[in-house]
């Protein structure tokens, strides 16, 4: 178990240093010269040079990625390149909106997707079925920018219902925070319920047609027993991998739903440095925190294996 645990974590760590380099190259690579894109048009070459040199522009690639990843561990982040503001103090004022939106919009996920996917595995070909496999479709069909759109324009204004945009604090009023979080919730996790609704009702399908089902019908257990205990159970594995990969899809898709709903958080900060202000120090740095949140997230997923099915813990201990 000890060595199915440090695999796992080695694999990890190797994903992120693989994300890291290329997140770092691109970055560099693309951006051109920040130094420049800092100065009015005019500027000189020696002011250009001298404002390389202050921000350790004029090293190599190789010393600068050490530099950041050295200062990375020990908590430095660096400095926004436009505004000179430390970006650990930028990304600690956006992290609480898109923790909060992120984990809302999971939290959905887990509690619609695999009651309705159970339920529509109980019954194939019924009209709940039907109802259920339809949503699905037109659900992972629709952008999540569209779904915002949509949800802003009839919810906000047509009917007047919630508020349309922007971001109250749970510290400052809890009802109106969550009142602010319900469209952009909804459309962020829209897609990722579909998918985990259906992946929830093709493994309960498929289960419930084994052999052991029948089984533990027949020795006179009750359906609720047989359904969670022995049919929910062992189809499980496939619907937390499913899990696991749409927490990435939920938190990156939040720089389109922050942008869309006016939510200050990491994903709005992420399309303000690329888009409007082009600081790619900021970027990389975003880039390594939806990395760190998916990565570990998975890990978390392949961790919890063993605990649900025993045969793979048996397979670890052999």
């Amino acid at each position: 178990m000890i060595s199915y645990i440090g695999a796992r974590f080695l694999s990890s760590l190797l994903v992120l240093f693989i994300v890291s380099v290329v997140a770092f190259v691109l970055m560099n690579v693309v951006e051109g010269d920040p130094a420049r894109a800092m100065l009015e048009l005019n500027a000189t070459e020696e002011k250009i040079a001298a404002v390389r040199a202050s921000l350790g522009l004029d090293k190599p690639l190789h010393e600068r990625y050490a530099h950041w990843i050295y200062n990375a561990f020990q908590g430095d982040l660096g400095l926004a390149l436009t505004s000179r503001i430390p970006i650990t103090e930028l990304f600690r004022e956006k992290l609480v909106p898109t923790m909060q939106l992120g984990i809302l919009a999971l939290i959905v996920v887990l509690c619609l997707s695999i009651p309705v996917g159970v339920l529509a595995a109980l019954r194939p070909g019924s009209k709940t079925e039907v109802a259920a496999s339809t949503t699905m479709i037109v659900g992972a069909s629709i952008p999540e920018y569209l779904s915002g759109i949509a949800l802003v324009y009839i919810v906000g204004f047509e009917l007047e219902l919630l508020p349309r945009s922007g971001y109250v604090p749970l510290s400052e009023d809890v009802i109106e925070s969550l009142k602010h979080m319900v469209l952009p919730v909804i459309a962020l996790s829209l897609i990722s319920t579909t998918l985990v609704m259906r992946q929830t009702r093709s493994a309960m399908i498929n289960v419930l047609q084994d052999d052991y089902i029948r089984t533990a019908r027949a020795k006179g257990l009750r359906d609720r027993a047989v359904i969670i205990r022995h049919g929910l159970r062992n189809a499980m594995i496939p619907v937390i991998t499913v899990f696991g990969f749409q927490v990435g899809v939920v938190f990156g898709g939040a720089v389109i739903t922050e942008q869309v709903f006016a939510i200050p958080g990491m994903g709005r900060l992420f399309v303000q440095s690329v888009v409007q202000v082009q600081d790619y120090s900021v970027v990389q740095n975003l880039v390594m925190f939806f990395a760190i949140i998916t990565v570990a997230v998975n890990l978390l997923v392949d961790l919890t294996y063993p605990l649900i099915d025993p045969r793979i813990r048996q397979g670890i201990s052999a």
